[in-house]
Formats: C-alpha cells, structure tokens, sequence
C-alpha cells in the first residue's frame, strides 16, 4: 500500500516509497501480461479516472482440466480455482489517495505419501518454545473471548476495540482465543530479527511435511512485517492456529494463538492478560497510563 497522486501531503520519503511501489507495479504487469499467453483461463480488467488506478488480472494456470475445481464469479470479476491459479488486484483504498495491491499465487504441492511423517503443530510450538527459553524469555499466557450478541454490537458500530480479526467459517462471530507472548524488548532489535528469521524458517519446514492441516506461510522479511501473521493454520471451518508478530514502543512481540470460532486480537494486546466481552484486565507493570501521568 502506498500514497497514490492524490494526497496532499506527500513528502520525500513517501514519494520514494510511491516510485519504489510503481516499478514493482510495473514488473508484475509486465509478467501477468507474459503469463496470459499461457494460461489456460484469464482475466484482466483495467479502470483508470483522476490519476487513480483498478487494475485486475485473474489466471488459471493448470493445464490439467481434470483437476479444474471451479470458478467463482463476483460482482465484477471470476476468480478461478485449480491446482495452480493467481490472482492480482490493485485499487485505490480510502479518500486518502491511498493504494493498496495484492499478489495471491496459489499451487498444489506435492503429496508426501501416506508413510511420511507428520509434521504436529505440537512439535513446532514446543521448537519455538525451547528457542525462546534459551534466552531466558518466558511466554506470558493469555485469553481473548467474546460471545455473539457482544461481536455482533462491535460489528455494527464499527468500535476500534479489535486490531485484527479472522473469520474462517460457520455462521456466528463469536471466538475464544488462547495465547502464548514472547517479548524482545525494543532495545534488542538484532535479537528480535534472528527470532523471526528463526520462527519463519521453523514455519516453512512446518510446511514442507505432510500436514493435516490446511495453512497460509507469508514469504516476508523482519523488516516487512511490521504485524501479521507468520503462519495461519486451519484444522477446520472453526478452529484456527497462528503465529504473529507485532512491533511497538515497547518491544517485539511474538504470539502463537490456538483459536475457537473466529480469531479477534484486541487493541493493544500486547499487554491485556484477559479480553472477556469487552472487559479487561492488564498484565503487571503494562497497565495504560492514565491521562494525567
């Protein structure tokens, strides 16, 4: 995401970051444009108006028609789904002049084969654990809840009380979510960095295994991740797995969160020991400061 030509306030480093944003822009369309000539099925929809962009392309890559799932349509585009498709999108977000664009490539990996090993959430949570107590950083546990009718009133008026949210299925928006915190604190930067590094490449391994999972991996470095998730696992449509980090004025925070129905961390979580409904209660010494302190 990037500050598109409408923003008023552009300085210098926000109109590097918006040059550096439309050479990648410019090399991905370049290559979806090659890659139409092979694929199977696609789709490409442009919408230009007052310096602002739409840009759309949608491909199924696989050559095996046996193994075409389906397509879905929405109100202005299909998207397809086979054992190799992609998809990219980039819009304008907001009145800010703001632009945001996502590249999804999706393929269907090997299967190991009923005699290799599985890979257990278990054994990367233990294998993180012991990376961590070898620094002597001990997780603080805590606990996220909320039940339908208080999700459904934060829903409607759209109150700041939860900084991210995932829904993975049924019909309710209701979620408990059980949580481990590991906290480097800010000063111990380079520590943080050889953590993630660490963590990712544990993740991927995780992966590459025969799993009984379904998952997400993001392929990002220390310094793109400001906050979001490492891997995302789903056992099924109401139970969930992830690991993430966030950075703050107090540190860098890694949490491994086991989620029953859908997973909400709340402001500032970090710090809360307890979220139930909208009630909290803060870990010791990490209380928010009152406006007169």
């Amino acid at each position: 995401m990037y500050q598109g030509v409408g923003s008023q306030s552009i300085d210098s480093i926000l109109r590097e970051d918006r040059k550096h944003m439309k050479q990648c822009l410019s090399i991905i369309r370049h290559t979806l444009d090659e890659l139409q000539a092979e694929a199977a099925e696609s789709y490409h929809y442009e919408y230009h108006k007052g310096g602002s962009d739409t840009i759309i392309y949608s491909m199924n890559l696989c050559c095996d028609t046996t193994r075409y799932a389906s397509k879905h349509h929405t109100a202005n585009h299909p998207t397809f789904y086979s054992d190799e498709y992609l998809y990219f999108n980039c819009q304008p977000y907001h009145d800010e002049g703001e632009v945001g664009a996502t590249l999804q490539y999706i393929v269907q990996g090997p299967n190991p084969g009923p005699q290799a090993e599985k890979n257990s959430l278990e054994t990367l949570t233990s294998d993180i654990a012991r990376l961590f107590m070898q620094n002597k950083i001990k997780p603080r546990k805590a606990m996220w809840q909320h039940d339908k009718a208080y999700s459904d009133s934060i829903l409607e008026t759209k109150a700041p009380v939860f900084e991210t949210m995932v829904c993975i299925g049924g019909n309710s928006n209701e979620g408990i979510t059980n949580a481990e915190i590991y906290t480097v604190p800010r000063e111990q930067e380079d520590m943080a960095r050889q953590f993630y590094d660490e963590i990712s490449r544990m993740a991927l391994q995780f992966t590459e295994g025969n799993l009984d999972v379904l998952y997400r991996y993001k392929y990002l470095t220390f310094d793109e991740s400001y906050w979001g998730a490492i891997l995302d696992c789903y056992y099924d449509e109401t139970t969930s797995y992830s690991i993430n980090m966030r950075r703050n004025e107090s540190g860098f925070h890694f949490v491994i969160a086991n989620t029953s129905g859908m997973e909400w961390f709340p402001v500032d979580w970090p710090s809360i020991k307890t979220f139930v409904n909208g009630k909290v209660s803060y870990f010791k010494g990490m209380e928010p400061k009152k406006d007169n302190e």
